[in-house]
This record gives C-alpha cells, sequence and structure tokens, in this order.
C-alpha cells in the first residue's frame, strides 16, 4: 500500500467502471478522514523519487502528471531533508565509477544521463567538472 493523490484514485477508480457518482462521494470521505491528502502524498513522492535517484525536473513532471499543482510539488520538493546536490553526486558515482571523462563525447554521455535522469544543468555541472 501506498499513498495515491486525488487524481489517481479517481483515474483507478474509473478505470474499474465504478460510476462517478460513487467515485466522488468516495473521494470526498477520503479526503475529509484524511486518508487522501495530495500535499502528503507530494512530499513522499519526493522523497522516494529521490532516494530512486531522479532530479528535481523529472520528479516535478511525475507530479504534474498524477495532478499535482505546480505550487504544491514546489513546497514539498523544498523539504529540509532532499539534497539533490548530494543526490546528483551519488547517481552520477554509482554509473561513472570515478572513471576519468575521455572526450567530449564520453562527457556529453554523461551530462544526457543525467539529464534523462531529471537534473537540470546546475546540478549537472557539479559533478561534470571538466
Amino acid at each position: 500500500m501506498r499513498e495515491h493523490s486525488v487524481k489517481e484514485l479517481h483515474d483507478k477508480l474509473t478505470r474499474k467502471e465504478y460510476q462517478q457518482e460513487s467515485i466522488e462521494v468516495v473521494i470526498k470521505e477520503c479526503l475529509d478522514s484524511n486518508y487522501l491528502n495530495d500535499e502528503r502524498f507530494a512530499e513522499i513522492y519526493w522523497r522516494s523519487r529521490a532516494r530512486k535517484g531522479f532530479g528535481p525536473n523529472k520528479i516535478t513532471q511525475e507530479l504534474k502528471f498524477k495532478g499535482i499543482s505546480s505550487s504544491m510539488a514546489d513546497k514539498a520538493m523544498n523539504q529540509e531533508e532532499l539534497d539533490f546536490e548530494e543526490v546528483v553526486q551519488r547517481v552520477y558515482e554509482k554509473k561513472f565509477k570515478g572513471k576519468k571523462i575521455e572526450d567530449f563525447k564520453d562527457k556529453a554521455k554523461r551530462q544526457n544521463y543525467l539529464y534523462q535522469r531529471g537534473f537540470g544543468s546546475e546540478l549537472i555541472r557539479l559533478v561534470i567538472s571538466n
């Protein structure tokens, strides 16, 4: 079991072909009982995805897809325990194991890998200083 966003639960119940009225009642009850909380979901999601080595750009995109507003995603990103400088360093070391950059093509390959993981150019420059 894991946290779900309101949109995720709505989509899941719709796929299971529940009636819209029933879905709305269930979601309202879950919100009222605090079983469903998009803010809590966003914070947990940020921590989980950062631990798995994904960067802020990718996580923000995923949260938007899950129905979380940009402002709520930004607020969740600013948790104290999230240090993306440490995350990008860990991801880079795990992938490239301290090997020196050989040439421009190798550098571009490394930058592209980190970019696809969701890290921005500032964070990528921190680990690739060559």
